[in-house]
């Protein structure tokens, strides 16, 4: 088997795990509330700091793995994400709940920054936007798995957390089968980052539009299912487990469209999908559970432009930087993203869960358009930008 194929595999894999993790807290909320006295705001700090863990552990990982390659930091992010997991899903005081939520989001950053881009390098030049397509479609196998997990589970939270310790799995098969990315060294002299400043301002506000737009409502969406919509847990099981099938599916499609038409027409079909959906999925305006489903479907199926970005940015930096600014877009993205959440959360405390509907759609439409902008700016040559 050829190695990019084992590369494609691991970093897929390792990435499922990552989202099952970061996303299976918003199930529990109920859990946390009885067993630690959470109130709503409090859980969402918790469930951000997973978000913003990622922010210091993509910067630090992501030079790392510049400098020592990319499959350790693939392990090291993978085996810690997947043990604090572990920790957490075992706490028995707030404190300790939140120290491993933060440990834990600091090696879901290094696992995505040597994740996403070994697969990545090691790719053929015409298969990168289809490989990167199918590695970020790791985020709709590991968010539907919990859909899935929930609804055998949902009666044991203790043990439906303790599920995300699974990855660990994944360590042999990353060592014995996965080689190290082998990269062109364009440079004789190491690229400064302050290079490439504008590019990577205008990754990280695309970072930051997304990840604002998806967490708004996907880190709420259960909390609205069960106290707007009244759904059952079976129901919000399957409703998650479809919906992300489809933004697996969704991921590759524009993978794959993005290796025959430019990725920023591409982009842009995305936001107009998440712009309508977005309406039906938080039904400030309709309120049916069946519009609802249909609503976050839509949401999550036009959501699979998202691998677009990091693919822009790779092709614009040179490989000596690629996993630092890489690390440092998306993670910062996922900063604000968490940082959006905490602010949701406490509109939600303050105002109840109407307010709480009414600032998600605000919060999606606004970071929309910081996405737009960020792709009407962004250079348009798909060749390493030049430095002096």
């Amino acid at each position: 088997m050829k190695s990019y194929v084992h590369s494609t595999i691991a970093s897929t894999f390792a990435w499922a795990g990552n989202i099952y993790d970061l996303t299976i807290l918003t199930y529990v909320y109920t859990f946390f509330a009885k067993t630690f006295g959470l109130d709503y705001f409090s859980f969402s700090i918790l469930f951000a700091l997973g978000l913003i863990g990622r922010a210091l552990g993509g910067t630090f990982f992501g030079n790392l793995a510049d400098r020592i390659g990319r499959k350790p930091v693939l392990v090291i992010g993978t085996a810690g994400y997947a043990i604090f997991q572990a920790a957490l899903a075992l706490s028995l005081n707030v404190i300790s709940l939140f120290v491993f939520r933060f440990l834990q989001g600091v090696f879901m950053g290094a696992e995505w920054t040597a994740g996403t881009v070994i697969a990545y390098e090691n790719a053929p030049i015409n298969l990168r936007g289809i490989i990167t397509g199918i590695v970020q479609a790791g985020y709709g196998i590991g968010y539907a798995l919990t859909g899935l997990s929930y609804i055998l589970l949902y009666q044991e939270p203790r043990l439906f957390l303790l599920t995300g310790a699974i990855p660990l799995i994944l360590l042999p098969y990353i060592q014995f089968f996965v080689k190290e990315s082998k990269v062109e060294n364009s440079f004789y002299i190491k690229p400064r980052v302050r290079d490439y400043i504008p590019v990577l301002l205008k990754a990280t506000l695309g970072m930051s539009g997304m990840f604002v737009a998806y967490f708004a409502v996907f880190g709420n969406y259960e909390t609205i299912a069960y106290q707007y919509l009244h759904m059952n847990p079976s129901t919000l099981g399957l409703v998650m487990l479809i919906s992300n099938i489809g933004l697996a599916f969704s991921f590759i499609l524009f993978g794959r469209l993005a290796d025959l038409f430019d990725k920023r027409k591409l982009i842009y079909a995305g936001v107009a999908g998440l712009t309508v959906f977005l309406v039906f999925a938080i039904p400030t305006i309709f309120n049916s559970l069946m519009v609802s489903e249909a609503g976050i479907i839509g949401y999550a199926f036009s959501t699979g432009f998202w691998p677009l970005m990091p693919l822009l940015l790779a092709e614009a930096v040179p490989a000596e930087v690629r996993g630092l600014l890489s690390g440092l877009s998306y993670n910062i993205g996922g900063f604000v993203g968490g940082v959006g959440n905490i602010i949701l959360g406490l509109i939600g405390t303050i105002y109840g869960i109407k307010g709480l509907m009414d600032a998600i759609d605000g919060f999606g439409f606004a970071a929309l358009a910081l996405v737009v902008v960020s792709v009407i700016t962004w250079p348009k040559s798909g060749k390493p930008i030049a430095v002096s």
